[in-house]
């Protein structure tokens, strides 16, 4: 990272989470303090500011898993030359087939009438590049209104991604009246200790999309709030990655927390399922819809699950991870 730009991320990460009445000496203490973070502790400069690092001294700052920390979990855990069955929609999508819940195709492995007659028997569908993230490159297909033909035209001639089209999926009615614009997922990050055959489940949150968008990520404008592991019960405030926070919903106005997740001793028995089928790639954040009966239904598993979205308006976690992690 340049001057320029560490210079212009410091200035808006301390705006969003300090204000911008800040004075000149106070600017200093900032600059100064957090460099004494990234070397101790290696926050970055998001950890420093959203975690309130500048509000912390060394035994508060050393319970946060940081960026520095954060790499330490991943190459521990996490083969890396097998990070790719994560990262790659594909491969994922053939690995966890069992736990999907849905039909898709890999655009690149289909005819042109392979892929009409996809879509002919699907009326929404979701366009998604293989090694897309945070939602971003997702797109919405209405199949009865548009031109499924030159759509499948436009996929395989893009030379630079490789795409897979996924049917639509519904979920239950308790977490879509949060914001039924998007599938609200649950976020559960579990640790496979393959030794004693024991999945750790290590934080769970709630995802929930905001602004109408058609996806729930946080880092795409989306809510995200802490699910207590035992009881399954919302037990903070909703948030964003603008430090805003939320006791409701801002468009919907359901209450955020106090709400307890449908079906969560099953919803834990089935991520736990899921996380033994990839022995070398340990560490991962999954993604889960609830449907209605108490379906669940694997959307994605991320091995490099965000970690300060684990963290944020809850507690540090580097001590939990740290006393799993040690005997790898």
């Amino acid at each position: 990272m340049n001057l320029k730009r560490f210079c212009t991320r410091f200035r808006e990460m301390r705006t969003c989470y300090v204000g911008t009445q800040v004075s000149f000496l106070d600017k200093i203490f900032y600059v100064v303090d957090y460099v004494g973070a990234f070397i101790v502790h290696g926050a970055s400069i998001s950890d420093y500011f959203a975690y309130g690092f500048y509000k912390l001294r060394y035994n508060g700052r050393k319970e946060y898993i940081t960026y520095r920390r954060y790499h330490i979990i991943q190459d521990k855990c996490n083969v890396l030359s097998n990070r790719c069955l994560c990262r790659e929609k594909n491969k994922f999508n053939e690995l966890f087939k069992n736990f999907l819940g849905r039909a898709w195709i890999d655009v690149n492995d289909v005819t042109e009438e392979q892929f009409i007659l996809f879509c002919n028997q699907h009326p929404i569908l979701f366009v998604k590049e293989t090694n897309g993230y945070r939602g971003i490159g997702t797109r919405k297909i209405e199949t009865k209104k548009q031109d499924v033909k030159q759509i499948y035209a436009d996929l395989v001639s893009d030379k630079g991604a490789h795409y897979i089209v996924e049917e639509q999926i519904s979920q239950i009615q308790d977490l879509a009246e949060f914001h039924p614009w998007s599938i609200n997922t649950i976020r559960i990050v579990t640790i496979y200790d393959t030794l004693n055959d024991q999945v750790h489940i290590m934080n769970a949150r709630l995802r929930m999309g905001n602004k109408k968008n058609s996806v729930d990520n946080f880092h795409f404008e989306g809510i995200g709030a802490n699910i207590n592991i035992e009881t399954g019960i919302i037990d903070t405030v909703g948030y964003d990655t603008h430090n805003n926070t939320y006791i409701t919903h801002p468009l919907t106005g359901k209450q955020v927390i106090g709400f307890k997740i449908p079906y969560w001793e099953d919803c834990k028995s089935f991520v736990v399922k899921v996380a033994k089928n990839i022995p070398t790639v340990r560490y991962i954040g999954w993604d889960i819809v609830i449907q209605e009966g108490g379906n669940f239904v694997l959307i994605e598993g991320n091995d490099n699950a965000d970690h300060d979205f684990q963290q944020l308006h809850n507690c540090g976690l580097w001590k939990q991870y740290k006393s799993i992690i040690k005997y790898f």
